[in-house]
């Protein structure tokens, strides 16, 4: 079948009413494009140009330009009201008033600082290693007794301050669990035994907290290097140096 062409026709394009092109052409010629333009100069000074020459203006032209535009604007959008911008400048405080509040922060800051301070019992602390155990029920090395060992964790201690601060926090948590122990047999409890897995899964249930118990009545860092010494070589007992040390720095892991 053959497809006959038809006559192509032209499309006219359809005029808007009179009343709207008469309309548009108010809006535009009531919006028309602002003819000048204020600008500023390298030092901050405002100057206008005249869009179409190029030529410089007075400012005072450009801003009535500027005035003029804004009312026609508000006449033409009579519906949208123009938002006023606050302004975000501080008001100047007077001298007194800047005094009262000095004097009323000064007495805050007071009240609040004593506030912040610690109360006349508050407990004491000591630098480095507490008052002992050994010191409520006598020490376990009598004094005529006592002896240096070379090489031992006070002779490190010396030496090494990782070696001074880990020995002297494993001296108060000694001490800690000493009083703790103290305190709940007078009470009639059942003291609490800090667990030493490795230790008594090896030489029986029990054995760490007895060596730690003997720790405990050590007056300083010799004393417990003595201690190891003695638990050492003695026949009774087949502790090792390393599992003594382990036991007075972990006990959780001895």
């Amino acid at each position: 079948m053959v497809r006959i062409a038809k006559k192509s026709k032209s499309v006219k394009r359809v005029k808007p009413s009179k009343t709207v092109a008469k309309s548009k052409k108010a809006i535009h010629s009531k919006l028309a494009p602002p003819r000048y333009t204020i600008r500023k100069d390298s030092l901050d000074r405002r100057y206008a140009i005249d869009k179409r020459t190029g030529q410089r203006v007075s400012v005072y032209v450009a801003e009535k330009e500027r005035a003029t535009r804004k009312k026609k604007a508000a006449q033409l959008f009579h519906g949208i009201k123009p938002l006023k911008r606050k302004s975000t400048r501080k008001k100047a405080v007077p001298s007194s008033q800047r005094k009262k509040r000095s004097e009323a922060a000064k007495k805050g800051w007071e009240t609040r600082r004593q506030k912040l301070a610690p109360p006349p019992s508050a407990p004491i602390l000591f630098e480095g290693r507490p008052p002992s155990f050994a010191e409520l029920i006598g020490p376990f090395i009598p004094e005529g007794m006592r002896m240096h060992v070379v090489g031992g964790v006070a002779d490190r201690s010396a030496i090494y301050p990782k070696v001074a601060r880990a020995a002297d926090f494993s001296w108060i948590n000694l001490q800690v669990d000493a009083f703790a122990r103290q305190r709940a047999l007078a009470a009639g409890q059942e003291p609490e035994i800090v667990p030493t897995p490795r230790f008594d899964r090896i030489y029986g249930q029990g054995h760490g907290a007895f060596v730690r118990d003997i720790y405990s009545r050590a007056t300083n860092l010799q004393d417990i290097d003595q201690m190891v010494d003695y638990f050492e070589n003695d026949d009774d007992y087949d502790y090792s140096s390393r599992e003594l040390y382990t036991l007075y720095f972990s006990p959780e892991v001895a």
